[in-house]
């Protein structure tokens, strides 16, 4: 008996309490473990995300730097117009040390950087007179300048067209 004369019914009691706060328990421990595999896929999203703005920040960066060179007159520029197998191959080498073709050349690693590789290659496209954002009038020749930068197995392509115009 208790102080205000009821007993109370130990046949209710059986572990109830228990079981109900196991199965909260369990259900608070399924919601952290979904939100850790989102915080997880997340993290893998920024960290991609992040991987891919350095990469092509760097094409970037080797795209003015050999823009630059033209401008220099320190490239070779090349004399005739691409006829065969001008465009990018599709297949990009996976390896980091190996090059896209015979015809790319690497841009020094003190301009872009040693975390990725930056190579380039001209073509030329040939003749214009109506090149954009110039006169009508002088004739311009057209150069592709074709970017790849890699870093671990991903590529990122950055392709400019400069119009070199003869005086």
């Amino acid at each position: 008996m208790t102080a205000s004369g009821i007993r109370p019914a130990a046949s209710s009691q059986r572990g109830s309490a228990l079981v109900i706060s196991l199965v909260l328990l369990l259900l608070v421990t399924l919601a952290a473990l979904g939100s850790m595999s989102s915080a997880i896929v997340q993290e893998h999203m920024a960290h991609n995300i992040s991987r891919m703005h350095e990469r092509f920040q760097a094409a970037e960066t080797g795209l003015r730097y050999v823009e630059q060179q033209i401008r220099a007159n320190a490239l070779a520029l090349p004399d005739v117009p691409c006829t065969e197998s001008c465009d990018v191959p599709a297949a990009l080498p996976v390896s980091v040390a190996s090059t896209p073709g015979p015809e790319w050349s690497r841009v020094p690693a003190a301009i872009v950087g040693t975390e990725s590789q930056v190579w380039y290659r001209l073509v030329q496209l040939g003749d214009s007179s109506l090149s954009v954002n110039l006169s009508a009038g002088p004739v311009s020749t057209l150069y592709r300048v074709s970017i790849i930068s890699q870093r671990d197995a991903n590529h990122t392509l950055l392709e400019g067209v400069y119009a070199f115009t003869r005086i």
